[in-house]
């Protein structure tokens, strides 16, 4: 069976992302790999084997687009609230704390959204039902 590994994303200023995701995430560099024009660094934490490679092209000035195929990526906490609380502290800007319940009332998630410094969308769950 295949198993996820990892996930890249492209980055502009390769510093400021580490920090947002160290700061954010929890996410520290596992392997890097320099060359000329590019390096790849890829990040991880305690919590799980997959990663994010992040790809930063040297020299480059423009902002990336991400079109219209691309959504977020999701982590999961315990606590949604308290979470949201730490990152809005960083001033890191978390959006609103929202829920989905079914048509019963039942809690479906606890969420919020967040974006890297490139803009891509980072959904934050808490623990609950099918996320874990």
């Amino acid at each position: 069976m295949p198993k996820l590994i990892h996930t890249m994303i492209r980055v502009r200023d390769l510093d400021r992302s580490l920090d947002f995701y160290r700061s954010a995430l929890g996410l520290t560099p596992s392997h890097r790999l320099d060359f000329d024009d590019f390096s790849l660094v890829y990040l991880r934490n305690d919590e799980t084997e997959a990663e994010i490679e992040l790809t930063w092209n040297k020299g480059r000035d423009t902002p990336y687009t991400h079109g219209d195929g691309y959504g977020h990526f999701a982590v999961v906490v315990d606590d949604v609230r308290a979470e949201h609380e730490r990152l809005a502290g960083l001033k890191l800007q978390p959006k609103d704390v929202k829920e989905f319940k079914d048509g019963k009332g039942e809690l479906i998630a606890r969420f919020f959204f967040l974006e890297d410094p490139d803009g891509y969308k980072i959904e934050v769950l808490e623990k609950h039902g099918h996320y874990r």
